[in-house]
This record gives C-alpha cells, sequence and structure tokens, in this order.
C-alpha cells in the first residue's frame, strides 16, 4: 500500500497539468504530496521506520481516507485557476505600506534582541543544541523574551511569510521602490531568525514553501528582468538553506543508524506512513479540539496544555504511542480528536475555500481575495508535515488577516 499515494498523485498531478496546460497552485500543491509519497517509498525500501511504525502494516482504509481528505483540501485551488490573474487591485495602498512597516519592525526586533543567540547557534555544536532544546533545556539567557512588545513581535514573526505574499504584489504590480521591497522581503524573513534561534528545520522549509508558491502564482506576470533578479536571489536562498539542513541534519543525525541522509528522508516521507498508523492504532480517550480551537482553549479552557507539544506528550502519555512526529495537518487534528472531527474539518474547510472559485472568472484579484486565498492554502501546503495553526500564536495573526480581507471586502462593496 505504500505504494498507493504515490501513484495517485502522480495521476492526479498529469490531470491537472492536462487540464490546466500549466503549472500552478493546485499542481504545486499536488507535488508536494508527490514528493512525500515518494519518500515515504523510499522509508520502507531502506528501513527507515522508526518508532512505533517499525512492525505496522499499512492499510487499506486509512491509505483511500488520506487520499480523499487530501484531494478535498486541495480541489478548491484547482477550481481558483490561478493561472488566468493578470493583475491584483490593491485599493488601500497605505494600509499595504503600514502592514509592511509594522511587520518590519516586528523583524528588527526579533533579529536584534535574537543575535547574540543567533551567533551562538551558528557558531556552536547544532546537533547538540538541538537536542538539548528537545530535553526543555534552556540553552539561552534572553532578558528580552518576557518584554510585551517583544511577544508580539515573536506572534507577527511567526506569521511572517505573509510578507512574501507583499512582496510578490509589489514587485509586479506595485512597482515600488527597491527600499521598499528589501523592506518587504526582510519582514518576511522574520520566522527564518526564529527557526535558527530554535534550532529549527520546519520553520525554515515552511518559508522555503511559502516561497515557492509565490513563485508559481507570480512568475508569468513579471517580466524578464525580473525572472533573472529573482532567479539569482533563489539561488543564493536555496543554498543558504541547503547548507543550514544539511549542517543540522549531520550534526544530529550523523551518529545514528540511518545517518543523516536515512534522516533527511524520514522527515520527508513521514506523514503518510504515521496518518495510517494513527487511523489504525491510537485512540486518545480525551477527546481535544485543541488543535482546531487553539486559541479558544486558551482563552477560556485551562487544562494545562498550553501548546501541540503538551499535548503531544500528553496524547503520549495515555496512548502509550510516539506522537510528535509528522502525519500531515489531517492526521495531527485526527489523533487528538478523533476521525469524525478530522474529517468535519476537511469538509468544513472545502465549503469554506468553495468561494475562491467564483473568482476564476475574472482576470484580476482584489487584494482582499488574494488574502483570503493565502491564508487558506497555507492550511494544505503548510499542512504536508504538521497542522500550522495548532497553536495559538499562530493563529491570532491567521485570523486578523482574515478579518482585515473581510473588512476590504465590505469596503468594496460599500463603495460600489
Amino acid at each position: 500500500m505504500v505504494w498507493f499515494p504515490f501513484i495517485y498523485f502522480s495521476i492526479l498531478l498529469v490531470y491537472i497539468l492536462s487540464k490546466k496546460k500549466t503549472f500552478e497552485l493546485s499542481a504545486y500543491l499536488v507535488s508536494l504530496y508527490l514528493i512525500s509519497s515518494f519518500c515515504s517509498i523510499l522509508i520502507d525500501l531502506n528501513g527507515l521506520r522508526s518508532f512505533d511504525t517499525q512492525y505496522y502494516r499499512i492499510s487499506f482504509i486509512p491509505t483511500i481516507v488520506y487520499c480523499f481528505l487530501l484531494t478535498l483540501t486541495i480541489w478548491p485551488f484547482y477550481r481558483f485557476k490561478s493561472e488566468r490573474i493578470t493583475n491584483i487591485k490593491v485599493t488601500k495602498p497605505k494600509q499595504f505600506d503600514y502592514i509592511v512597516y509594522i511587520y518590519f519592525c516586528a523583524f528588527l526586533l526579533i533579529f536584534f534582541t535574537s543575535l547574540t543567540n543567533i551567533v551562538h547557534v551558528l557558531s556552536g555544536d547544532l546537533g547538540a543544541l538541538r537536542n538539548a532544546l528537545g530535553r526543555g533545556e534552556d540553552i539561552f539567557n534572553n532578558k528580552f523574551a518576557s518584554n510585551p512588545i517583544i511577544i508580539i513581535a515573536g506572534i507577527l514573526g511567526d506569521f511572517s511569510i505573509i510578507m512574501l505574499l507583499f512582496y510578490f504584489i509589489s514587485i509586479t504590480f506595485l512597482k515600488r521602490s527597491k527600499l521598499f521591497n528589501i523592506i518587504c522581503f526582510l519582514s518576511s524573513l522574520a520566522i527564518v531568525i526564529m527557526a535558527i534561534e530554535g534550532v529549527d528545520r520546519s520553520k525554515v522549509l515552511y518559508w522555503l514553501i511559502t516561497y515557492g508558491a509565490m513563485l508559481v502564482l507570480f512568475w508569468k506576470r513579471m517580466s524578464k528582468k525580473q525572472h533573472k533578479a529573482i532567479s539569482f536571489v533563489s539561488i543564493i536562498i536555496l543554498s543558504f538553506a541547503a547548507s543550514y539542513f544539511l549542517v543540522l541534519t549531520i550534526s544530529r543525525f550523523d551518529a545514528y543508524d540511518t545517518g543523516s541522509k536515512g534522516s533527511m528522508i524520514s522527515y520527508a516521507g513521514q506523514s503518510y506512513i504515521n496518518f495510517c498508523f494513527f487511523f489504525d492504532k491510537v485512540k486518545y480517550g480525551q477527546f481535544s479540539l485543541q488543535r482546531i480551537f487553539p486559541l479558544f482553549y486558551k482563552l477560556f479552557i485551562h487544562n494545562g496544555i498550553n501548546d501541540t507539544v503538551n499535548l503531544n506528550v500528553d496524547i503520549s502519555l495515555k496512548t502509550g504511542k510516539e506522537i510528535g512526529v509528522f502525519s500531515t495537518f489531517i492526521g495531527d487534528i485526527m489523533v487528538a480528536s478523533g476521525k469524525i472531527a478530522g474529517t468535519l474539518y476537511c469538509i468544513a474547510f472545502y465549503i469554506a475555500a468553495y468561494p475562491i472559485g467564483k473568482f476564476r472568472t475574472k482576470a484580476f484579484l482584489h487584494f482582499y481575495q488574494i488574502l483570503f486565498v493565502f491564508c487558506l492554502i497555507t492550511i494544505p501546503m503548510l499542512g504536508v508535515f504538521t497542522h500550522f495553526y495548532a497553536n495559538f500564536t499562530r493563529t491570532i495573526p491567521f485570523l486578523l488577516f482574515i478579518l482585515y480581507a473581510f473588512y476590504l471586502k465590505y469596503d468594496r462593496l460599500k463603495s460600489t
């Protein structure tokens, strides 16, 4: 059964490409899960399974559920027809600028308050530092950590990937100054700075995946000169990211039996295997919707579980299974909330995302529309590993941008 998702997503990708005649957002989403599915095959071929899945035999039903629910969350973006967009109208450019400046301030605050720690990380043993953090040790002395302004900056920084949308809109349609575009781009890197300080690979990968999606969305709207510039920047970015990944992976896993190469394959391909294992073998008696509504739990339900890591620990203790692994955003929700809740979440997402298909007949989009699309697409796009919005800190800026999009929509309707 390990081959099935790879074959399925290959057929789905071929279908999309044959219909669209181009590589657009839905094809990009399918490609992410296709790559992950291929790495799942490599895991089994090379005997790289870990924890409780080592002797687990993948069954038919969770495989079908996995493919069906992922397709359900991807399909609204197939209907969106992003390849037809020729313009994005920003009706409130000053507000656009203010948001960029706010995020740039957040970036500067995060960068300068983390600079000492970043130097310590990059000059130290990344593997030892990461393992120490994993054991809950406080390896840094950040005197600014409890400052309310820095906390707010950190909340914004954890969702700084949205600045990539602002950056590409700016260089493609707004034709702003080079300085403004640089500020936009730097603002998006707050999450990368936080990743380095936390000796983390996932946040860097989230940024890269989002950057790739924006390239797919805006590439045809850019000039040849911009293509050359973006290609040059992309090579530099990929070189840095690959170096960071390799150094961190080698320092952490080279001494293991699987080695650093096996670790990277397992990192990319474990989601499907773990999803099926959770579906078949893990029964969490303490029903929890905390991964779906983390902000609500933080404000109104004080259960002693502060974040998704603590929730994983609680589930592991009560089920006797290792939960702190990748299983896609659907698996992440299902293991805490159950199969019915996970399925209903995907159905609700499809219903919420369905209206973006109405944008498909227009050659241009309003800014609020592309904000809706961006916020929604991050759920399946960054959910190839875990649920990106499982912590309340990311839910806050996500909801703020959704509310801002509704405000822009209402303002436009009121003025027509």
